[in-house]
């Protein structure tokens, strides 16, 4: 029977800067298995789909839908240097792009967004090298992120829709910016292409939705990736390196939440209003559960798009394997998320889920006991327990009827 790869041990360490003032590649795959063991351990259920792939360069091993893994899991091909290679930087980059594509959805992403966006294609590389940037960043498209995302929307006819559209996306907007500084106007071209074609999908997906009634939960998840994948179009078309290049490309892309409506049917204006209407407050980092490791056990935990996290919540509850101070543990975390985030309702949600399901709900007498008294008193109050009480088909009705309101006006 075929298990695919198995584990593979953890890096050595290195120095800050290892990597021509980066991170070194070692201490960067660290990361991604602080931040998702899962894709480590040989526990993933997915594990069995990853392919052997071989290849001397780095590079090599991303071209498949688990490319952004295998680049992972070879990762020792790339040494820490002072002064790095031509061909080692494109490597970097490609490894750059695989440690943020894994950890983009997850509790504790890698910091390399910069990178991937605007550093590494503005470093002056040879042409042949910054074609394999380019067919790479092509690639992208084809990566298959559900493994390491639960933020993911499918929509009939068009596809899954996610905020891996949105990391792509501002990959090509820093890589046509790069390819135009470097006087690649054809591979820019098709950077443009790519881009628009991206853009113009989701815009398909949004109005999709927006017509077909009952479904404005899912409208709402559209709103909110929408809205971030716009912003991460800005954070593309931002790059310092490219200050000279593109005036035209960023007036086309430029500030799709904000004006000019009339590009993409306005798809992106009207998902902005959603967004900053209702869903703003959710748009926080999650910083309240980055301490909690027992979320990053397995990707069935990892975080779906607020505010409707019920579901999350009542598996949390129903956990194999975890005892009472575990799950306790992840409760107090929630709590915690409900007092420092002002405005949002999704840690609300999942209590609310998580209280439903779970014998004797929250307050139960084996999690009490592993509670803190500050934990306790949280969960005593007032307006948490107002929040949790609410049915969550009051909850959604409300939300929805909020949708319509904004959409209307």
């Amino acid at each position: 029977m075929q298990t695919g790869p198995g584990p593979i041990q953890a890096p050595r360490a290195e120095g800050r800067g290892a990597f021509g003032g980066f991170i070194g590649p070692r201490t960067l795959v660290e990361q991604v298995r602080i931040a998702a063991p899962f894709l480590f351990d040989g526990a993933h259920p997915l594990t069995v789909r990853l392919p052997e792939t071989r290849g001397e360069r780095l590079v090599e091993h991303g071209f498949h839908a688990l490319g952004w893994w295998s680049i992972l899991r070879h990762a020792q091909i790339l040494e820490a240097q002072p002064e790095p290679t031509p061909s080692a930087r494109t490597d970097y980059f490609a490894l750059c792009l695989s440690a943020h594509f894994a950890s983009a959805a997850t509790y504790v992403p890698t910091d390399v967004d910069a990178k991937i966006r605007h550093a590494l294609w503005f470093e002056g590389q040879p042409q042949d090298e910054l074609a394999r940037m380019r067919d790479l960043a092509l690639h992208l498209r084809e990566w298959d992120v559900r493994g390491v995302s639960a933020r993911i929307l499918d929509v009939s006819g068009i596809g899954p829709v996610s905020g891996h559209d949105g990391e792509r996306l501002s990959v090509l907007c820093g890589g046509m910016l790069g390819l135009l500084d470097a006087g690649d106007a054809a591979g820019a071209a098709r950077f443009e292409a790519e881009i628009d074609a991206e853009l113009s999908r989701e815009a398909r997906a949004f109005t999709a939705v927006e017509g077909d009634g009952g479904r404005e939960m899912d409208l709402l998840r559209l709103a909110a990736i929408l809205t971030h994948n716009a912003g991460d179009v800005m954070q593309g078309l931002s790059a310092k390196g490219g200050r000279g290049v593109g005036a035209r490309q960023r007036a086309r892309f430029t500030e799709l939440a904000r004006e000019g409506f009339e590009r993409y049917g306005g798809a992106f204006g009207r998902a902005a209003a959603l967004y900053r209407a209702i869903l703003a407050p959710e748009g926080h980092r999650n910083y309240p559960l980055r301490a909690t490791k027992l979320l990053r056990a397995h990707p069935d935990l990892l975080l779906p798009l607020g505010p409707c996290l019920d579901d999350w919540g009542a598996r949390l509850a129903s956990w194999p394997g975890w005892s009472a101070r575990e799950r306790a543990e992840v409760v107090s975390a929630i709590v915690e998320g409900c007092r420092k985030v002002p405005g949002q309702e999704s840690y609300y949600r999942a209590l609310a889920g998580f209280d439903g399901t779970y014998p004797g709900g929250i307050g139960a007498r084996d999690l009490a006991a592993h509670y803190t008294s500050a934990v306790r008193r949280s969960l005593a109050d007032t307006e948490l327990r107002r929040k949790v009480g609410v049915p969550r088909v009051s909850f959604e009705k409300s939300l929805a009827k909020r949708a319509r309101s904004v959409l209307s006006a």
